[in-house]
């Protein structure tokens, strides 16, 4: 992984497409890059905020086993990538950067606004038991609490829709309580989040089982209570993803060990199951 273009060519196309009527221009801002740590980085974020952009999403880099950018590290071609503490303090100050400027306010624990043109409604919709349509080769969504994807090969992809196939590459059928488990992880991702209001929509207590979980994560200095609100501190933000993860298996876990537990009918599905029934049916039909 590597930048082709110049920092002075970068800043000048993306001043250019922001001159653009109309046109919501949003950057991802990945930070773990070999090389990034300290001013490196710092600079980074007063350029991204000075630009005349709509938006910015503040992403920690992954680096993947079989990656070109791994390859090169394992060969020492460059420096490793930031380590998890480096990370967690390159977020922190990205948060501290923005908040600190009344030219941006924040959308999500990731994700910066400096104009109404960004209001990041797909990935907090997406994340939630939103139905998600996908469309095009390799795309995912969701419907009716299933999730799947396209076909990956555009000429596969092709083959399927001029064949009238619906072209799904794989497909996965929701979990029990799907609907208040997205509700659940999409309410912690976002922050801050009331256990009690998200169990009196689905008619059930989940404050109780979670109990547990919250109270550690208040100890180890991840959320704040104050009545019913639990907010997320710097920290707990920096973890969000695997917060929500292990919230919704505590969740499980604890309706697992309660028969009696079931959520209200009306809310946890919002569609009849003859409607995905027959929804499913379309999937592999072929189109008259």
């Amino acid at each position: 992984m590597q930048r082709l273009d110049s920092p002075e060519y970068i800043i000048r196309r993306l001043e250019e497409i922001s001159a653009i009527d109309n046109l919501a221009v949003v950057i991802d801002l990945l930070f773990g890059f070999p090389g990034q740590k300290g001013k490196v980085w710092t600079d980074d974020l007063k350029i991204a905020s000075e630009l005349p952009i709509d938006g910015v999403d503040c992403y920690q880099l992954n680096v993947f086993e079989k990656s070109p950018l791994n390859t090169r590290i394992k060969s020492g071609l460059c420096e490793p990538a930031a380590t998890l503490a480096e990370a967690a303090d390159m977020y922190a100050e990205s948060v501290e950067h923005f908040s600190a400027n009344p030219n941006w306010h924040r959308l999500t624990n990731t994700h910066w606004a400096r104009t109404p043109l960004e209001r990041n409604l797909y990935n907090r919709l997406a994340k939630g038991p939103s139905d998600c349509l996908p469309f095009g080769c390799g795309a995912g969504g969701k419907l009716f609490g299933y999730s799947w994807m396209q076909e990956r090969k555009l000429a596969k992809w092709s083959e399927m829709v001029e064949k009238g196939l619906k072209p799904v590459f794989v497909m996965m059928k929701p979990q029990e309580h799907w609907h208040l488990m997205r509700t659940l992880a999409s309410s912690v991702e976002s922050g801050p989040f009331n256990l009690k209001e998200i169990g009196d929509n689905f008619s059930v207590d989940i404050e109780k089982p979670l109990k547990p979980v919250m109270d550690q994560w208040i100890k180890a200095g991840l959320l704040e209570k104050s009545g019913d609100i639990y907010s997320p501190t710097v920290a707990g933000q920096f973890w969000y993803v695997t917060m929500a993860q292990l919230a919704t298996e505590a969740l499980t876990m604890a309706i697992a060990k309660e028969d009696s537990f079931k959520a209200d009918p009306i809310t946890q599905s919002v569609y009849s199951p003859n409607q995905a029934e027959a929804w499913l049916k379309t999937i592999n039909k072929r189109e008259e």
